[in-house]
C-alpha cells in the first residue's frame, strides 16, 4: 500500500495503521518489544504441552510464537477485527500450524467458549481498549482451567502527577480508544475476579529505552520508507505520536505493566 489508504476505515488497526505498527515493531506484532516481549512475559511460566488461548490476537505473531518456539499444543486467538483475523489465519497456515494455531472472529464482550477450556489465557496489550476490566477478567477466569495461568501485558497509568500536559497532549491525541487503569485499580480488579497468586511488574523504565527504538523508525531513511508505503500525512502523525508518547512515558503516566495470576485449584 502506497498511497497510505486505510481500506478498514472503521476498524482501529486496519489499513496503514497495520502498516506503520508493523514498522515500528516488526512483522505481525502491533505492539512494542516483539518476541523478545513475549519471552519476557512468560518467564516462568509452563507453556509447553498446554492450551492457550489468545485474547486480541491480532497478526498472529504471538500465537505463532507461542507454538513454535514455547511448545504450547494448541493456540486459539480471538479478535475482534476480521480482517486481523484473515491475516493471523494465513500467518499460521504460512508456519505449517493450522493444525495447532487458530483463530476466531468475536465480538466485543464475553469470551464466547466454555468454562475451564484453557490453561493459559494470554493477552498482550489488548486489554487497554476494553473498557469493563473487571468483567473481562471475570471472563478470563471463568474459561481457564483450575490452577490455570493469566499471563497478560496492559497499559497502566501512573498517579495524577504524572498527567502532565505533555503526556495528556499523547492522550488526547490518539486515535485508538484506551482506557487506562493504575496499577491498584488492576490488582483490585484482578483479586475481584479471583485471581491468586498475583505478580505485577511495571515496564516503564523498559519502554523509556525502547521506544528511542520506535522513534529511529520514523526518522531519516526509515521514515522516507514508511512515507512510501502509507504517505507522508500518515507517516508525519506515527513520528509525532511516536514523540509525544515519549514524553507520556518519561513522565510517569504510560506505565506498560506485566500481570501474571493463577486460578484456584
Amino acid at each position: 500500500m502506497s498511497d497510505g489508504s486505510n481500506e478498514h476505515a472503521d476498524e482501529q488497526y486496519g489499513g496503514g495503521f497495520k502498516v506503520a505498527l508493523q514498522h515500528l515493531w516488526g512483522d505481525g506484532f502491533l505492539s512494542p518489544g516483539g518476541p523478545d516481549e513475549v519471552a519476557a512475559m512468560i518467564d516462568g511460566v509452563a507453556v509447553e504441552g498446554c492450551s492457550i488461548l489468545d485474547i486480541g490476537s491480532g497478526l498472529g505473531a504471538c500465537a505463532v510464537l507461542l507454538a513454535t518456539q514455547f511448545g504450547a499444543t494448541e493456540v486459539l486467538g480471538i479478535d475482534v477485527e476480521a480482517h486481523l483475523i484473515e491475516d493471523a489465519t494465513q500467518r499460521a497456515e504460512a508456519a505449517g500450524l493450522s493444525d495447532r494455531v487458530r483463530f476466531q472472529l468475536v465480538e466485543p464482550g464475553p469470551i464466547p467458549l466454555e468454562d475451564n477450556s484453557f490453561d493459559i489465557v494470554f493477552t498482550k496489550d489488548a486489554i487497554v481498549h476494553i473498557p469493563d476490566k473487571a468483567a473481562f477478567y471475570r471472563e478470563v477466569n471463568r474459561v481457564l482451567k483450575p490452577g490455570g495461568a493469566f499471563v497478560g501485558s496492559d497499559w497502566l497509568r501512573g498517579g495524577p502527577d504524572t498527567a502532565t500536559e505533555r503526556a495528556m497532549a499523547w492522550l488526547n491525541g490518539l486515535h485508538l480508544e484506551f482506557e487506562l487503569q493504575n496499577i491498584d485499580q488492576l490488582r483490585a480488579s484482578l483479586t475481584e475476579a479471583g485471581f491468586e497468586n498475583l505478580r505485577l511488574v511495571d515496564r516503564n523504565q523498559w519502554y523509556l529505552e525502547e521506544i528511542e527504538y520506535e522513534l529511529a523508525a520514523v526518522t531519516g531513511e526509515r521514515y522516507d520508507e514508511l512515507a512510501e508505503r502509507i504517505g507522508t500525512e500518515q507517516a508525519d502523525y506515527r513520528r509525532e505520536s511516536s514523540q509525544a508518547k515519549k514524553w507520556a512515558v518519561a513522565d510517569g503516566f504510560l506505565r506498560p505493566t506485566h500481570l501474571y495470576g493463577t486460578t484456584a485449584s
